[in-house]
């Protein structure tokens, strides 16, 4: 199941004297703690005093040097779903990147929008190391509570730094670029998009960065936040002209009427994606008095005013899509569906995906971009499809607790839905572990 969003973030520091080092590196050593939720990061086990710390001895000018020289990556940008991450991806999302000889815990974010998911994993026990990191927790930092907490953190070694005369510093130049950007609509928007295409602030091509914000006029910003990711990897230009090509194909004419209203089933306080997902998808169940059974094709095409053998047959064999895709004509419930899957289980899925985007994405957006990335929008659809399609009560009533190849197989088959789409949606409520999804 998806990590409960904590608002607890903090890194508390302590000064301390030192000799040696860069007046910047001398003057701001510390004892630095790492808290998130109930964890504490720094933990660690010294072998030279045979004994437990929770707080690092380190300097905190490269570690806030580090946050603002990857603030809008860290803020922004989620993991490849492609592949596994690159060097850059690493060093702008894990604190070692921080470097300057210091030993950092071993501490991952990755953002999906509005949340960043921080995994903390122990040193190498088998390290020669007299510093090793013990925590080994994930957990999911509400987007926020994350901003404050670097924001507090950078001003303290500001602070620092000017109260014994260090003020102009590159530290003091990167950050305020950062906060001056942050405060600007446009150079926030730019900057986010850079960051979800995986690049450093003005390292995007700028024909590439330039086509994108067109295409935000045009699709919506929602949307082009949503495709960025998406063509992230070794040729996003290339990505995005088949995704624009793809946009301007024929499609499947539907309307969907909204049955629900989503805007009322936001509660008090963070919630996961996959939480309102869900949700949703049990409001709209409710809508078409659905109980918890299985839905046919033809009842899943009646709500959209599809043919039914539309799901019998995707797209022409052919280079990898990198999106489905919905778009609005401007009429309410009207829109035009571009699948890009091939097989029934998963054109029903990415149908339904549509479907959640289309109730849950204001109206001023056209395209509904449907992808594999990993932002807090796509979970939400894919929380929604599963639940929708097979709700987790239903499936746990088919299956009686037997979770074999055989019996997850034939659960797929009774709800028209993929194998692993039922591992997953076991996984995701603690039924079977997640090392068992692609078994």
């Amino acid at each position: 199941m998806e990590s409960i969003v904590t608002s607890k973030f903090a890194i508390h520091l302590d000064w301390l004297p030192a000799s040696h080092g860069s007046p910047e590196i001398r003057e701001t050593s510390a004892l630095l703690d790492v808290i998130i939720g109930d964890n504490v990061a720094t933990r660690f086990d010294d072998a030279w005093s045979k004994s437990m710390q929770r707080s690092a001895r380190v300097s905190a000018y490269p570690l806030a040097l580090w946050i603002a020289s990857s603030w809008w990556r860290l803020r922004w940008e989620s993991l490849p779903f492609r592949t596994r991450p690159d060097t850059s991806w690493r060093m702008a999302h894990e604190m070692p990147g921080a470097g300057h000889g210091y030993l950092w815990p071993l501490l991952t974010f990755a953002s999906d929008g509005e949340a960043i998911e921080a995994t903390c994993r122990p040193s190498n026990p088998l390290s020669a190391e007299p510093v090793r990191y013990v925590a080994d927790f994930t957990d999911a930092i509400e987007a926020r509570a994350f901003e404050g907490a670097l924001d507090e953190f950078v001003g303290l070694v500001l602070a620092r730094l000017d109260a014994v005369g260090l003020s102009e510093t590159e530290l003091r130049l990167l950050w305020d670029d950062v906060l001056a950007e942050r405060a600007d609509p446009s150079a926030t928007l730019r900057r986010t998009l850079e960051a979800k295409l995986g690049f450093e602030p003005d390292e995007s091509p700028e024909a590439l960065l330039s086509r994108l914000l067109s295409l935000s006029e045009q699709a919506g910003t929602l949307a082009a936040e949503e495709i960025a990711p998406a063509c992230a990897g070794s040729d996003p230009a290339q990505a995005l002209d088949h995704i624009e090509a793809f946009a301007g194909s024929s499609g499947t004419v539907a309307h969907f009427a909204n049955p629900v209203a989503p805007l009322s089933l936001r509660p008090n306080g963070p919630v996961t994606p996959w939480q309102r997902g869900k949700d949703l998808a049990r409001e709209m169940r409710k809508a078409y008095h659905l109980g918890s059974r299985p839905i046919t094709d033809e009842e899943l095409a009646g709500m959209l005013t599809i043919p039914a053998n539309a799901f019998q047959k995707g797209p022409a064999a052919g280079a990898r899509l990198p999106l489905g895709l919905a778009i609005r004509n401007g009429r309410s419930g009207d829109l035009k569906l571009l699948f890009r899957k091939r097989n029934r289980p998963a054109l029903r899925f990415e149908a339904t995906r549509m479907m959640g985007d289309q109730i849950s994405t204001p109206v001023q957006e056209r395209w509904l971009p449907v992808t594999d990335t990993g932002t807090a929008r796509q979970k939400t659809q894919r929380a929604f499809a599963i639940e929708f399609l097979c709700p987790i009560s239903a499936l746990d009533e088919y299956l009686q607790h037997d979770f074999s190849e055989e019996a997850v197989e034939d659960a797929g088959e009774y709800f028209g839905v993929s194998e692993l789409a039922v591992r997953s949606h076991l996984a995701n409520h603690g039924r079977i572990p997640y090392d068992a999804v692609t078994v």
